[in-house]
């Protein structure tokens, strides 16, 4: 019962969340200073009360004139949603104000059968390397570390973390009848992942700031029911990023220092880095070349995939169906705060189908092992030379990139929409193979408990794909 009393108040929780988040670190006003997070410290870490049974964990940091702030939801009541993000706000020296995020909007398992390293997919044809993709519900423990600060060689670094432990799941068949498994569909499988760790370590030196991300996502194993044949096995694993931006002035998108736009580019591109310029001056950084490593036995380095990826690499119906309405309230209700919470107008277009940089992280050697990644994202800001918080906006309002002003709410409404879904929409005949297949089964399908990954499965070419 406590995991359907969970999972009822999400939705009404992801917009409460999301005004929050972007009170406290957009508009440092009246209104935020409301909040719990006290956003007059140079660093502080504790809980906001989101919901009657739902808590945000946060980390604020406040220096130079940068903010940033983390949340992590977590229940004491019952099984924590797995749900985080964090976001950057600050000025450019152009003079505009900047708010920075990412939002996580899937895991996919794909089979990279050309061996370039991310998951092809188009669905124009359609065709896709596509299996499955992965529903986190919840977890059944939630563990904090709270930001302390440290100084080496006179440069600032803030660090903090989460730890989301036994997390419960669904793996959801790339089903076209059901969007492909966006948001919802039939499970292959139910599975567990021992653990979802997010620790960060922001720094701030000269007009830059780094946020290095540090995340472990442990072995993921398939349990009961289990359809036949399902197995993890030479697959490999990518998470789905979408940035969804809103500015009252012109921003660009670049990919390999070439302009990029998700909805118009027919091709996906490999990348080593993506930037964010507001009026031609660099505001935000993705740095997309680094490694991974594999938590095998011994652990192994691969090198990751960073792919810009096209609208039409995902189905048209993505991240729809049943679960549409609680999107549509989130982003409704985003759209009409938005004069208050950020100093934007209600035609704001915070729609992710708009999104001008769709991107992949891939892992092409995954096989349901545990990986742990390190990415870093570099903010480029003009240091605040105002004694005091800035001024309210004005109409019009000062330059605010919006990017994911709604992560959590996303991936909250994602996680319910699976939960509510997953377990009850077996097919007749599929339902008769899974009870067939617990008398037949003869091993654990996923390949942590196997050995380590085979080596035909070899790391990718680093060349650009056309589908």
């Amino acid at each position: 019962m406590r995991i359907s009393r969970v999972s009822l108040t999400l939705m009404e929780m992801a917009v409460i969340l999301s005004a929050v988040f972007v009170q406290a670190s957009v508009v440092p006003s009246s209104r935020a200073q409301s909040s719990s997070i006290p956003v007059s410290q140079e660093f502080a870490s504790g809980d906001v009360q989101v919901f009657a049974s739902l808590q945000a964990w946060y980390t604020w940091v406040n220096i130079n004139g940068t903010h940033t702030i983390f949340l992590a939801l977590h229940s004491n009541q019952g099984p924590s949603p797995v749900s985080a993000f964090v976001g950057q706000s600050y000025n450019t020296s152009s003079g505009s104000r900047v708010f920075v995020a990412n939002a996580l909007m899937a895991m996919e398992v794909y089979n990279d059968t050309n061996g370039n390293g991310f998951l092809d997919a188009n669905y124009t044809v359609p065709r896709t390397e596509l299996l499955y993709t992965i529903i986190m519900n919840a977890s059944d423990t939630f563990a904090t570390t709270a930001v302390q600060k440290t100084v080496s060689n006179g440069v600032p670094h803030y660090a903090w973390g989460v730890t989301y432990g036994s997390v419960q799941g669904d793996l959801i068949k790339a089903d076209p009848a059901q969007g492909y498994g966006y948001g919802g569909g039939l499970p292959a499988s139910v599975l567990k992942i021992d653990h979802v760790s997010l620790f960060y370590d922001y720094s701030l030196n000269g007009n830059r700031t780094f946020l290095k991300t540090s995340y472990e996502i442990g072995n993921v194993t398939l349990t009961p029911p289990t359809l036949p044949n399902v197995t993890l096995r030479g697959l490999s694993f990518s998470l789905l990023h979408f940035t969804l931006a809103v500015s009252s002035k012109q921003f660009t998108v670049l990919a390999n220092s070439l302009p990029y736009d998700s909805q118009t580019t027919p091709a996906p591109k490999l990348v080593d880095v993506a930037q964010v310029t507001v009026q031609n001056v660099l505001a935000y950084e993705f740095l997309f070349k680094d490694n991974y490593t594999l938590l095998t036995n011994p652990a192994v380095n691969y090198p990751v995939a960073y792919a810009a990826s096209p609208r039409g690499s995902l189905p048209p119906n993505a991240f729809q169906g049943q679960g549409a309405l609680q999107l549509i309230r989130v982003q409704d209700y985003v759209k009409a705060s938005l004069p208050d919470i950020a100093g934007l107008p209600e035609t704001s277009d915070l729609n992710y189908n708009t999104s001008k940089l769709i991107y992949r992280v891939s892992y092409p050697t995954w096989s349901g092992y545990g990986l742990r990644h390190v990415p870093t994202y570099v903010a480029h800001f003009a240091p605040e030379t105002l004694t005091g918080p800035p001024p309210p906006p004005t109409t019009p309002p000062p330059t605010i990139l919006a990017l994911a002003i709604f992560t959590g709410a996303l991936s909250v409404i994602l996680a319910v929409h699976g939960f509510s879904r997953s377990r009850k929409h077996y097919l007749p005949d599929e339902s008769e193979n899974l009870t067939a297949s617990k008398s037949r089964y003869t091993g654990n399908p996923t390949l942590p408990a196997e050995g380590l990954p085979t080596q035909e499965h070899s790391p990718y070419r680093r060349a650009e794909s056309t589908v």
